[in-house]
């Protein structure tokens, strides 16, 4: 089940001209440490830094929270897989956030065009355990709940024979 969408469009000369006044001040205040890894194995610095700063704005637009109630820039970042794929990971501060608010995974898409960069962002609900989804699945349908002491109640009664007398212990 999706808990939030997010979406954000960002002028590439922008960051381009951000990139230029700042220079590694915006990178180290823009960028979890995972996230300069790839920076440093990357030859277009402006697109790189374009592209995270739109996805981030789009995560925690995703989030409902945006750049506050506890989220900051470093607790939410983009990673790309072995195969090029971004994937959503964050800071254990907003970790923590993303627990609390019942979050599971995440998905994002970048894509740049004609100086523009795009980011979507789909948040889904944390995956419940089984027992959580069984019962709410129970409640859905109006089927019977059963507690686990009428189930134990219901086993001990039809465990005992009919016509034998209990033995007592001293």
């Amino acid at each position: 089940m999706i808990f939030g969408i997010g979406v954000d469009v960002l002028s590439a000369d922008r960051m381009r001209q951000t990139f230029e006044r700042f220079g590694e001040r915006i990178v180290e205040r823009l960028l979890m440490p995972a996230e300069r890894e790839q920076l440093k194995r990357t030859a277009r610095i402006e697109r790189f830094l374009a592209m995270r700063f739109a996805a981030k704005e789009a995560i925690v637009k995703a989030m409902g929270t945006g750049f506050s109630h506890g989220i900051w820039i470093r607790d939410v970042g983009i990673l790309q897989n072995a195969w090029g794929k971004p994937e959503v990971i964050y800071s254990p501060r907003g970790e923590l956030v993303r627990r609390k608010l019942g979050i599971g995974e995440g998905h994002v898409t970048l894509t740049d065009e004609a100086g523009l960069v795009v980011a979507v962002a789909v948040l889904l609900r944390a995956v419940r355990s089984a027992r959580a989804k069984k019962r709410r699945a129970q409640l859905q349908t109006g089927a019977r709940i059963k507690s686990k002491t009428s189930a134990k109640t219901k086993s001990k009664a039809t465990s005992k024979r009919p016509g034998k007398p209990k033995a007592r212990t001293r």
